[in-house]
């Protein structure tokens, strides 16, 4: 559900477009105060601003450009007099994604709505790609054809520079790590220390020491203070992962820091200031443990400001080639070798479930390319258990084309993936190109370049 604020000192206005927006299944927050506006769109993420512009409005113009300098991709439509068009053309200027004038008609301000929602999110995915081609660091690559992995970094553009908390859920090894140090790189705190700490592998007796510092008196009667984590990260970003390990009172404690942006030393009553952005990580659903009791409800609703579900390689198996050739070449670079792998190899990997997920297939990669001696790695070289998920009936003609050798490009299998399933939901669509696109989860003009590319 799409979150909207509206930003207005008329209430009447307020309440009538809240009212609009929220029986057409939007989520919505209004405020009057410019500055509790500001706040709460640093804290929060939302996916549209309306602002409402009267006459010769010094302060809304500041406020439009103040929540660009932070959210350069958070659009915004500004609502103004019908006979003042030329304050909102100004507005687009600044940075404005579009307006609607009063008196309000709900069908075009609607509308309007919806066109500046896709093509906020159509630029944010253009830049994604732009970035997945150009390749460099892992952390900072789109290695995805996944539509929900990619609503996923869209999100990270839009909330990476407010100071809000994210929740990373997901089974060991679906990246976690990464997408918190893609936050990190994304945020306006990216000049300082990002660290990641998993509280799994914290000793018990040593986990708020560790983590708050802690007060010792030494022979002199003098108190010494030992920095922990968030202090030494002061400015920058932790990432507690396995969080949900930590003692109902380091919770508690943890709690307050986020309340109230400050830690007390062990053995000591001495406050300390900090200032971190939080992320954690769980492979366990918290609310759940929360109903159980196993986990503080209040810490919960703090850490759920962001909630980012992370799904399973074998939810996105058409990665798998991406991620394979990713590391493949990484790793051959790294040993100065040059080796590609077979079409029957990599649909044995496409075909497994990974229980460990993208850190699973990265050793196996890496653990095949050292082994290799050949520059091919073919079927012979999997271990077994691989097997054991491929039966005697497995398709191999979704990975080989017949017109290829048996290597094949792996934009070329990318591609031949792409339009089979294009085909089959255009089939079940009923030759409708609207319908196709919108069960596509992407506009008519992206599903007709994606159909032309297929059929070259």
């Amino acid at each position: 559900m799409p979150k909207i604020l509206i930003f207005s000192r008329n209430n009447s206005l307020s309440d009538t477009l809240s009212r609009l927006l929220s029986d057409n299944s939007y989520e919505v927050s209004s405020f009057s105060d410019p500055n509790k506006a500001i706040n709460e769109v640093r804290e929060k993420p939302y996916d549209l601003i309306f602002i409402d512009f009267p006459a010769n409005n010094v302060i809304n113009h500041e406020l439009l450009t103040s929540i660009h300098c932070f959210h350069e991709f958070l659009p915004i439509i500004v609502i103004t007099a019908d006979n003042e068009t030329g304050i909102a053309q100004k507005a687009v200027k600044n940075g404005a994604s579009s307006y609607v004038t009063k008196p309000l008609n709900p069908s075009a301000l609607l509308l309007t709505l919806e066109i500046t929602l896709s093509h906020a999110n159509l630029r944010i995915e253009n830049l994604l790609y732009k970035r997945s081609i150009e390749g460099g660091d892992y952390s900072d690559s789109i290695i995805t054809s996944s539509d929900y992995m990619i609503k996923i970094y869209i999100l990270i553009e839009k909330i990476a520079k407010s100071d809000s908390v994210v929740l990373l859920t997901g089974e060991t090894g679906t990246g976690k790590e990464t997408i918190a140090r893609r936050i990190h790189a994304k945020s306006q705190r990216h000049q300082c220390n990002f660290c990641k700490v998993d509280c799994a592998a914290l000793p018990v007796k040593m986990q708020e020491s560790e983590l708050f510092g802690y007060a010792r008196k030494i022979v002199s009667q003098k108190t010494q203070n030992t920095q922990g984590i968030f202090e030494k990260t002061n400015g920058g970003t932790v990432f507690l992962d396995n969080i949900d390990v930590l003692p109902m009172n380091t919770q508690i404690k943890l709690l307050y820091l986020l309340q109230n942006k400050k830690i007390q030393l062990i053995n000591s009553s001495e406050m300390i200031n900090i200032d971190v952005r939080l992320i954690a990580g769980s492979v366990h659903d918290l609310h759940r443990e929360t109903v159980s009791g196993e986990f503080c409800e209040d810490f919960y609703r703090k850490l759920s400001v962001i909630p980012i579900v992370l799904p399973p390689l074998r939810k996105r198996r058409k990665d798998i080639p991406k991620l394979a050739e990713y590391f493949l070449l990484r790793f051959a670079n790294q040993n100065s070798r040059r080796i590609d792998i077979s079409s029957q190899a990599l649909a044995v990997l496409c075909e497994y479930d990974w229980p460990g997920n993208i850190e699973q297939l990265k050793t196996l990669i890496e653990r095949l390319v050292i082994a290799n001696e050949t520059g091919q790695i073919n079927c012979e070289e999997l271990p077994p258990e691989l097997y054991k998920q491929v039966t005697a009936d497995t398709n191999w003609d979704k990975i080989i084309d017949d017109k290829l050798d048996d290597i094949i490009h792996l934009k070329k299998y990318l591609q031949t993936q792409e339009r089979s399933y294009i085909q089959k939901v255009l089939e079940r669509s009923g030759g409708d190109k609207n319908l196709a696109a919108k069960k596509l989860g992407i506009s008519l003009a992206s599903f007709y370049r994606k159909w032309n590319e297929s059929m070259l």
